[in-house]
């Protein structure tokens, strides 16, 4: 049989493919790989986040192949490659002005980052599944607005299965299953085993589905915390944002709307922005902001509301139930506009989700948080005392959820690790020892 052609090219400094290095401007590269094949034809220019570096060719070495190419005879360099360090300017009379093109008209925004939090049990991924199957379908929006034009709809989802909920549910909701597609693992090289898609690594293969997919105009990210990667800290502002700039990049490269899913923090009250779960670096890179919510005047009936907007008008909330379809729960919508506010809908604890008992939150959080993979225990604390969860409740999260605990290392040097039962991959687990009868895990 012969061999699959990879859609990426192979990086001329570490000689990879499918790693996430790209090519740049002057025949430079941004490479991921630990070190240039050939080091003598290689100058480093810097250092990025995500252990990213840039490199250009040696000017001095004009008998040298130009990029690190293999190939045989010299290449000549007419001139020097540009000085990375200068500033990138953008005369704004070059710029000719244009219009936000909109997915759903002031609710989703295409080529933009849409945030969408929320607490368990509300209907967040159902409400998703219901925006996709218009998409699919070229259905009229609920709020009655004009219908887009039928396209394509890619979905990451962490937590449902495709074959018992998610397919159900698209079916309930009327979607055109044939312009459905889900990004359910990727295989990084041809004889790699299949992995989680991350986000810190693998964006060149979103977009690669993204052209692969007749008219795409949907990518739904659920829940956005499980495709971070492990060595990307949802807490820290500046991870955040070297994660999230080069895909609200790749939608507006591509013209997609991206939809990330997320949950909300567990304290209460205070402006609605600030409480969707992790740095506030996710609703910064986000364009619109809605959030769910539990209405408090009906136990049943759910709202959807604006907590920010950059682009578009002050636009009023809906309100929608969650009904049995033929074939399984269905989203209805209300046309009635919703007249209250994200943050007057957070005054009071009691909106959200009928208030949750704090070990179920905890728990929720705890299974989000390590959803990516091992993390060590002390972030884990850390990250669950910002979010205002008391050690003895995680430590009752952790214990009803079976979480393992596994000291890496030896000594001084060693630390502990939280995983999710089943969770441990192998190279954790080699590198880690099993907890001695002695030792007490955080």
């Amino acid at each position: 049989m012969a061999a699959m052609s990879s859609p990426f090219p192979t990086c001329e400094v570490c000689g990879e493919i499918g790693s996430g290095c790209v090519p740049i401007r002057a025949g430079a590269w941004k490479c991921k790989g630990a070190a240039p094949c050939s080091p003598k034809l290689w100058r480093l220019v810097t250092e990025l986040p995500g252990s990213v570096r840039v490199y250009q060719p040696r000017t001095d070495r004009t008998d040298a192949p130009r990029g690190g190419s293999r190939e045989a005879g010299p290449a000549r360099i007419s001139e020097p490659a540009p000085d990375f360090g200068g500033p990138i300017l953008v005369c704004m009379a070059d710029v000719q002005p244009q219009p936000i093109a909109w997915l759903w008209p002031n609710r989703i925004a295409c080529g933009k980052l849409t945030l969408v939090a929320g607490d368990p049990g509300l209907g967040k991924s159902l409400a998703t599944l219901d925006i996709a199957a218009r998409v699919t379908t070229g259905t009229a929006w609920p709020d009655g607005a004009t219908a887009c034009e039928p396209g394509g709809v890619i979905l990451l989802s962490a937590e449902d299965d495709p074959a018992d909920t998610i397919r159900p549910r698209l079916d309930a909701a009327g979607a055109d299953v044939s312009r459905t597609q889900l990004l359910r693992a990727v295989r990084r090289s041809e004889k790699s085993s299949e992995s989680r898609f991350s986000l810190d690594g693998d964006l060149p293969m979103l977009e690669f589905a993204i052209t692969r997919t007749p008219n795409a105009k949907l990518v739904i990210i659920d829940p956005i915390s499980a495709y971070l990667g492990c060595r990307v800290d949802s807490y820290v502002n500046s991870e955040v944002r070297s994660l999230l700039a080069p895909l609200a990049e790749l939608a507006g490269r591509t013209g997609v709307a991206i939809v990330l899913v997320t949950h909300l923090s567990k304290g209460g009250g205070g402006k609605a922005v600030y409480r969707a779960m992790g740095s506030l670096a996710f609703a910064a890179a986000a364009r619109c902001v809605w959030l769910f919510a539990a209405d408090r005047q009906d136990a049943k009936r759910r709202l959807f509301l604006s907590a920010k907007s950059n682009i578009a008008p002050d636009t009023p909330g809906m309100a929608y139930t969650i009904e049995n379809g033929e074939g399984g729960p269905v989203v209805a919508w209300s046309a009635e506009p919703v007249t209250i506010t994200a943050d007057e809908a957070l005054a009071d604890p009691s909106g959200f989700g009928g208030d949750p008992s704090s070990l179920d939150s905890a728990k929720e959080w705890l299974r989000d948080s390590l959803a990516a993979g091992p993390m060590p225990a002390d972030d884990v604390q850390a990250g669950a005392k910002a979010e205002g969860i008391s050690r003895r409740t995680l430590s009752r999260a952790k214990s009803e959820l079976g979480v393992k605990s596994i000291r890496q290392g030896y000594g001084q040097g060693s630390r502990w690790v939280w995983s999710l039962p089943g969770g441990v991959d192998a190279e954790s687990a080699a590198a880690g020892a099993e907890v001695p009868k002695d030792a007490k895990p955080p």
